[in-house]
């Protein structure tokens, strides 16, 4: 007991030492730590939740056709052809604006983006064909044309290689904003 009781005040003695021993005074130590735990606190905390959906085509008895989407948890067995819909919800849990808020979000391997189907509400949408390197609105690739020349033509679904969602205004604390995009199982 005599033991551990000597142990715990040499502890605590060394941890006494320290802050008089630097150059800082103990005082000015504690308000900075203070003020770092304030920031911290105070930072904003986007949560991001993504879901997807499976697209449901079904036919009624006039032969109309009828998309709905069923949610895709667990296992669920997609084949070529089906179109997906991921959704990412981003919400500022936090005490403090979230400036600069940009999203970026792979399109999966096996499928390929389903061109006009991104969606934001108040983003600036633009798009990766380089593993997210570069992005831009409308993505060009080089086409050899029969004649030998090279024209610029817009980039196929399949070239798509990320969406980025970009939130000019600042999401206030308790906002959210929703992205949502589609891909086709290749």
């Amino acid at each position: 007991m005599k033991r551990r009781l000597s142990i715990g005040l040499g502890v605590l003695a060394v941890a006494v030492a320290i802050p008089f021993a630097s150059s800082t005074p103990v005082l000015a130590n504690l308000q900075k730590a203070g003020e770092a735990l304030v920031q911290q606190i105070l930072q904003p905390k986007v949560k991001m939740v993504l879901s997807a959906e499976k697209q449901i085509i079904t036919t009624d008895a006039e032969g109309k056709q009828e998309i709905t989407w069923d949610a895709a948890e667990g296992n669920v067995t997609v084949r070529p052809g089906d179109v997906l819909r991921y959704t990412l919800l981003s919400e500022n849990a936090g005490d403090k604006s979230a400036a600069e808020l940009t999203i970026n979000q792979p399109i999966p391997n096996k499928t390929a983006f389903v061109l006009d189907s991104a969606r934001a509400n108040g983003a600036k949408l633009t798009y990766s064909i380089d593993g997210g390197q570069s992005y831009s609105t409308k993505p060009m690739v080089e086409v050899t044309q029969p004649d030998g020349t090279v024209k610029m033509e817009p980039a196929p679904a399949e070239a798509y290689t990320h969406v980025q969602w970009d939130y000019s205004e600042s999401l206030k604390p308790m906002a959210s904003v929703q992205a949502v995009y589609e891909v086709a199982v290749q």
